[in-house]
C-alpha cells in the first residue's frame, strides 16, 4: 500500500490557535504548501481556537477560499495550551463520531507535507502515527538505539490517521475538565499540567485510546530513519520530543521560521 490509499478515504482534520493577523498570513502560507496533498482528502474538518473572536471570520475565509465544502468549528472559550489542544482535538474526534467518518487525519496548522508523502509505502493497520522522542525519553532506554526503535511507543498528536470507527472516545473528558476545574484558580499554577498531574498530555491520552481499543499500529517512519532520526536528537541533545524542524518521510512539525532539517 502507499499513503495516498488511507489519505484518499480520510477526513483531514486540523486544529490551530490563532492569536493574530499574523497567525493567518502564516496558515494560508501553510495550506498553500500543502495545497496538492490536501486535495488528496476525502474532507477538511477546521476546528480553531482564538485569542480573539473577531478573528474567526478571516480564519474561515482562508479555508473556505481553497476548500469551498470543509467544515469549520470555532471553540468559543479557549483554556490554555494544554486544555485547549484537548479540548480542540475531541472536537474532531466528536464530529467524526457523530457524522459516522470512519478514516481521520489528526493535523495541526504547522504541519507540512511534501507532495512526495503520497507514494511513502506503508502497510495496514488501524493507527499510523509518528512517535515522538526527545534525549529525555531515551535515559530509560539507557540510550539502546534498538530497544527504543522497538519498544517505545509514544505517539505524537500534530500528525496520525485513525480508524475512528474502532474506537469509543479520544480524551478523556470529565478527567480533563476535573483537572481544569482543580487548577484554574490556582495563582500559582505554571502552564504545565503534566507536574500536577503523571501522564496528563495529549500524547499520553492518545496513546491510552489506542492500548484501550486494542488498534494495530503502524509508524510512518522507517527502521533505518527511525534510527538517524534518534541518532540526531541524541547527538544533540534535543529534550522536546515532537520533532520540530525536521523534515522525516516527507513530513515536517514546521513550529516557527521556515529552516528545516531534512533527515
Amino acid at each position: 500500500m502507499i499513503l495516498k490509499e488511507i489519505i484518499n478515504k480520510s477526513y483531514y482534520g486540523t486544529d490551530n490557535y490563532i492569536d493574530n493577523p499574523e497567525d493567518l498570513k502564516r496558515l494560508e502560507q501553510l495550506i498553500l504548501f500543502n495545497l496538492e496533498v490536501l486535495k488528496e482528502y476525502k474532507g477538511i474538518i477546521v476546528a480553531t481556537n482564538y485569542k480573539d473572536l473577531g478573528l474567526a471570520i478571516k480564519n474561515a475565509k482562508i479555508w473556505l477560499k481553497y476548500f469551498p465544502d470543509c467544515h469549520i468549528i470555532d471553540l468559543i472559550e479557549n483554556r490554555g495550551h494544554n486544555f485547549g489542544t484537548a479540548d480542540l482535538d475531541n472536537t474532531l474526534f466528536d464530529y467524526c463520531k457523530q457524522n459516522n467518518i470512519e478514516w481521520l487525519c489528526k493535523s495541526s496548522g504547522d504541519t507540512i507535507l511534501e507532495v512526495e508523502v503520497l507514494n511513502n509505502k506503508i502497510e495496514e493497520s488501524d493507527f499510523y502515527y509518528l512517535n515522538g522522542i526527545g534525549w529525555g525519553g531515551m535515559v530509560k532506554y539507557d540510550f539502546d538505539f534498538d530497544r527504543i526503535i522497538k519498544e517505545d511507543f509514544y505517539p505524537q498528536t500534530n500528525f496520525y490517521f485513525i480508524n475512528v470507527s474502532k474506537t469509543d472516545y479520544l480524551n478523556d473528558k470529565d478527567y480533563v475538565n476535573q483537572t481544569y476545574n482543580m487548577i484554574k484558580d490556582n495563582p500559582g499554577y505554571n502552564g504545565k499540567i503534566w507536574e500536577y498531574f503523571d501522564g496528563w498530555s495529549c500524547e499520553d491520552f492518545l496513546k491510552t485510546c489506542i492500548i484501550r481499543n486494542n488498534l494495530s499500529k503502524y509508524h510512518l517512519v522507517s527502521p533505518k530513519n527511525y534510527r538517524n532520526l534518534i541518532k540526531y536528537i541524541f547527538d544533540h541533545q534535543i529534550h522536546d520530543c515532537s520533532h520540530k524542524q525536521i523534515m522525516i518521510e516527507n513530513i515536517c512539525h514546521l513550529h516557527e521560521g521556515n529552516n528545516i532539517i531534512k533527515l
